[in-house]
C-alpha cells in the first residue's frame, strides 16, 4: 500500500519519496503526505497542470522538453514560485536522460527558466544487481560518467543539487556510489536485489541487518 508505506517513511524522517506516476503522487498528496515527491517516469504535457498543482518534482532532459515544461510553468504560476526539477542523465541504462556531456548545457537551460529550478541530478544503474565482473565494471563506468556530468554542471556555476544513482543493489553493495541520496526499491519490501543476496553480503562483510534483527 503506497499510502501506508509513505506515511511510515515520512514518520521515520524520509525527505523524498519516489513515485511512478503523477496519479500516484496525487493520491499521496490527498492522503496528507508532505514529503518531496520525485516522479521517476517522464511526465506528459497533459499532466503538467497536476504536476504544478500538487508540487511534484519531475525528471527532465532534452532542450525541447525543458522548454515545453518551462512555458507551461510560466502559464501556471502567477508569482515567482519555482518548480524543483531533477536532470536525468543516461549513463547506459538506455531509457531516459541526456547524455553526460549535455548535462551542463541543459542545467543552464533549466536555471534560465522563470519558474524552474534544478534541485538534483540522477541516473540509474542498469546491472548493479549482477555480480558478473563485466556488469560490475559497467556499473563503475556509469558511475564515472555520472560524476563527469555533475562536474559539467558545476563548471557552469550551477549547484547540481541532490545527486543520486544507487538503487537497492548499489545501496547494499557499493557504498562509494551513494552520493547525496539513495533510492531503495525492492529492499523496501524485504527482498534482496537479484544476486546481491544476504549470503553474499555476509561473506563480503556488508550486512546491514542479520537474521536476528527485529523490525517490530
Amino acid at each position: 500500500n503506497a499510502i501506508l508505506t509513505s506515511k511510515i517513511a515520512q514518520k521515520l524522517g524520509v525527505e523524498y519519496l519516489a513515485i511512478a506516476t503523477v496519479d500516484e503522487g496525487i493520491e499521496l498528496r490527498k492522503a496528507g503526505i508532505k514529503a518531496n515527491l520525485l516522479l521517476l517516469s517522464l511526465c506528459i504535457p497533459d499532466e503538467f497542470t497536476e504536476l504544478f498543482g500538487y508540487d511534484i518534482t519531475p525528471l527532465v532532459f532534452g532542450k525541447e522538453y525543458i522548454k515545453l515544461l518551462s512555458d507551461a510553468a510560466d502559464s501556471f504560476y502567477k508569482n515567482d514560485k519555482k518548480l524543483n526539477v531533477q536532470l536525468a542523465v543516461d549513463t547506459g541504462m538506455g531509457r531516459i536522460g541526456c547524455y553526460p556531456e549535455e548535462a551542463g548545457e541543459e542545467a543552464v537551460l533549466i536555471n534560465s527558466s522563470n519558474h524552474l529550478k534544478l534541485s538534483g541530478m540522477c541516473t540509474h544503474f542498469a546491472v548493479s544487481d549482477s555480480l558478473e565482473q563485466n556488469n560490475q565494471d559497467f556499473t563503475k563506468e556509469q558511475f564515472e560518467q555520472f560524476k563527469a556530468a555533475i562536474e559539467d554542471v558545476k563548471a557552469q556555476g550551477i549547484n547540481p543539487g541532490i545527486c543520486s544513482c544507487g538503487a537497492s543493489a548499489a545501496l547494499l553493495n557499493n557504498s562509494d556510489m551513494h552520493f547525496d541520496m539513495v533510492r531503495p526499491g525492492i529492499i523496501t519490501y524485504g527482498y534482496y536485489p537479484d544476486e546481491i543476496t544476504h549470503e553474499y553480503l555476509k561473506a563480503a562483510g556488508n550486512v546491514i541487518f542479520d537474521e536476528n534483527t527485529s523490525f517490530e
